[in-house]
């Protein structure tokens, strides 16, 4: 089993139909849903989410990702600890504070980030799979 941390727009594109999503990422999201890749959702994308369906930016909210984790094994939350905020802090090349703890889980977590944010990509300091290609 292969497991990879999401973004907030990785995740909000797969749940919204999977507009705009890689056919890589797309693959690595549909393993999830058939119990064969495990998804790590960072407490910072279930935040975002609930701000951006908050002032109607997207349709995905937070209660559509409870039911997500609630029904699936292959989808878990990660909560922020002082260990994700360390790895953030070791990452100078993502300037916006959200996107660093967002790759500092996947840093403290040692797994690739699904993104498709050019600035995270481009880090030297987290592994990556493109959204775009």
């Amino acid at each position: 089993m292969n497991k990879y941390v999401t973004d907030t727009q990785a995740l909000v594109r797969f749940l919204s139909g999977g507009k705009g999503i890689s056919k890589a990422a797309d693959l690595i999201f549909n393993r999830a849903d058939a119990g064969e890749d495990l998804i790590i959702i960072p407490a910072v994308v279930l935040f975002e989410i609930g701000y951006l369906h908050e002032k109607g930016r997207i349709s995905v909210s937070v209660k559509d990702l409870r039911a997500v984790l609630e029904d699936s094994l292959n989808y878990r939350e990660e909560r922020l600890s002082l260990e994700i905020i360390e790895c953030a802090f070791d990452i100078p090349d993502i300037p916006e504070l959200h996107d660093r703890l967002i790759a500092g889980t996947a840093r403290h977590l040692r797994l690739p980030l699904l993104t498709n944010d050019p600035l995270i990509l481009a880090s030297s300091f987290v592994d990556c799979v493109s959204l775009s290609g």
